[in-house]
Parts: structure tokens; C-alpha cells; sequence
């Protein structure tokens, strides 16, 4: 339990009256809660989806974005602007380094925020199998990369999650994944095995110039995750109406 709640307090701003001593081996046993998380963060989000009954789904789609910032705030985010910031400056892997660990941001982490943040909009369906699934999804993923990668360098903050992850961590993140997206139907199913294609090819890809991953990359990849599943998740609907 306590891993449980070492995890949710670093994955979610949800509050906690209870207070406890932090410890480096009871939090990384927690890496195993990443997509209860998910379904935690979704199932708070779903209820919001009901209110396309009664407004404009604009509306709707921005109080799930505010809602989700509101509830996983901004850590992984920042993952995402610092990987494309060292990713897009095409220098080698030490300066890549060096620009990942800067606290400013710079052009490309711009660009990819803007960017991020417009395809959530657009591509979100505020249908509630939709929100309910797509947190899931993002923790899946991102337990999966874990679980395939090594870590990049000797330390840093996602190291002891990436060093406790092994192979069995992936498989039980996709299965967990599987079988969640299949209770919600085939349209989430279809979009969850395309996001898990795209984003281990996108890992592969950062894995080759960083020599493995960090902590800002396992970010990175699970938001973009879940902006690929809401993008497959539109796409999968059109086909299914074509096909039916």
C-alpha cells in the first residue's frame, strides 16, 4: 500500500492526509501501479465526458484537459518540451544531455507543448470509454518502455524505475492495457495496439541517439501516447462506421 501511495503522490497531484517518510526501494516497487494509476486518473475524468449531453463537445474537451492537468499536473510535460528540445538540436549525444537537463525552454519544447496541446483538443472524443481508456493507455506505455529500455546514463531520477522494470513489467502493462481497451470496445482496442506500435518505433528511434532512455523521455512518450490513441481512436471509429 505504501508503494501504492509513494506512486500516486509522484505520478498525480491527488492529496493525501496520510503522511509517511519517503524510501527509494518501497517508491520504486510502486513502478507496478502505473496503469491502476491510469484507470484512477481515468475514472476521475469520465464523469466530465456526460456533459457532451448538454454542451458544445468544445467545452467538454477543454474541462477534460483542465481537469487532467489539474490532476497529473505538469511532470511529464515537462518531460516532453526537454526530449524535443535535445532530440531537434541534431547535436550529439553529450550536448543532448546537456540541453535535456537545462531548466529553460527552449524553441522546440515550445513548439512541441503548442502542438501537444492542440491535438489533445482536436482529437479528443469526449465520449467516456474514450477519457476512461486514453490515462490507461499513456501508463501502459509507458511501464512498457520501461520495461524494454535501459537507462541512458550512470544516474538520474527515472534510473531505479527503469533498473526494477524487466520484461515481465512490460508484458503485464500490455496485457493490462489489452484487456482494458477490449472491455471498452474494439474501436479502443484497434487504437491501443497502433499507439503501442507507433510508440515503441518513436522509443527505438530516441533510443538509438541516446544510447537507452531517461526519465524525460518515459515523459515524454507517455503523453504522446496518449495523444496517438486518441488520434487511432478517431480514425478507428471512421473505419468502423465504414465498415458496419
Amino acid at each position: 500500500m505504501k508503494s501504492f501511495l509513494l506512486m500516486i503522490t509522484f505520478l498525480t497531484r491527488i492529496p493525501f492526509p496520510i503522511k509517511f517518510e519517503f524510501n527509494g526501494e518501497t517508491f520504486v516497487k510502486g513502478i507496478l501501479f502505473f496503469p491502476i494509476i491510469g484507470v484512477i486518473i481515468g475514472a476521475l475524468l469520465s464523469p466530465i465526458a456526460l456533459l457532451s449531453n448538454v454542451l458544445p463537445n468544445t467545452y467538454v474537451n477543454v474541462f477534460i484537459i483542465i481537469g487532467y492537468l489539474i490532476i497529473v499536473g505538469g511532470l511529464h510535460l515537462d518531460g516532453l518540451a526537454d526530449v524535443c528540445d535535445g532530440i531537434f538540436s541534431c547535436r550529439k549525444r553529450e550536448r543532448v544531455f546537456e540541453i535535456m537537463s537545462d531548466s529553460l525552454i527552449g524553441a522546440f519544447g515550445v513548439i512541441s507543448l503548442v502542438l501537444y496541446f492542440l491535438t489533445f483538443f482536436v482529437f479528443l472524443n469526449p465520449q467516456w470509454q474514450v477519457v476512461l481508456a486514453f490515462p490507461i493507455v499513456g501508463r501502459c506505455v509507458g511501464l512498457i518502455t520501461c520495461g524494454l529500455f535501459n537507462y541512458a546514463k550512470n544516474e538520474g531520477m527515472g534510473k531505479a524505475m527503469v533498473d526494477k522494470a524487466t520484461l515481465k513489467y512490460a508484458l503485464y502493462a500490455f496485457v493490462f492495457g489489452l484487456v482494458s481497451t477490449y472491455l471498452l470496445g474494439w474501436v479502443t482496442l484497434f487504437a491501443y495496439g497502433i499507439t503501442v506500435i507507433i510508440s515503441l518505433l518513436m522509443v527505438l528511434r530516441i533510443n538509438k541517439i541516446l544510447g537507452g532512455i531517461t526519465g524525460d523521455v518515459i515523459g515524454l512518450i507517455l503523453e504522446t501516447s496518449q495523444i496517438l490513441f486518441l488520434i487511432s481512436t478517431g480514425v478507428g471509429g471512421i473505419l468502423w462506421t465504414f465498415i458496419l
